[in-house]
């Protein structure tokens, strides 16, 4: 694979972002297909106005795993920003009736996001990190204690 640099007039950089964020309420409203073509096509639309890319998406059930690259100009934080802040938009007000039974009020997102840096992105990279991100997930529950624990 080629690796393509972004050259500023001061500069010449590499950048490759995996960001994974989660519907609010960790709600399961991937599930339908109809929902993960909607957030793709808008998430999609956002980047090219914008200015990044985005070079491939993922999704569980639960959550969405965004593989950026081409994003000199924005910082982590701003791009799931500008991604969340949009596609929550556009899904609240045209597609609102798809998911009102699982998530309610104002929001689609949940309020936070992970990020990471990663090398060339390509199909093997975006493999690994989501098999990493469901590794750690499943290890997380494990850990996490019930109401009768206490």
């Amino acid at each position: 694979m080629r690796i393509e640099l972004i050259r500023g007039s001061h500069s010449v950089t590499e950048t490759n972002m995996h960001l994974q964020v989660t519907p609010a309420f960790r709600q399961d409203v991937f599930e339908d297909e109809l929902m993960r073509v909607l957030v793709r096509d808008y998430a999609l639309a956002q980047a090219k106005r914008k200015g990044f890319e985005i070079s491939a998406l993922g999704f569980g059930d639960d959550h969405l795993h965004i593989f950026i690259t081409k994003w000199k100009n924005f910082s982590p934080a701003k791009l799931a920003q500008l991604i969340k802040g949009f596609v929550s938009r556009m899904m609240r007000q045209h597609h609102w009736g798809l998911f009102r039974n699982k998530l309610y009020g104002d929001k689609f997102w949940s309020g936070g996001y992970f990020a990471r840096t990663v090398g060339a992105v390509n199909a093997d990279t975006v493999k690994r990190y989501v098999e990493e991100s469901q590794k750690y997930k499943a290890d997380i529950k494990s850990r996490q204690k019930t109401l009768i624990q206490f």
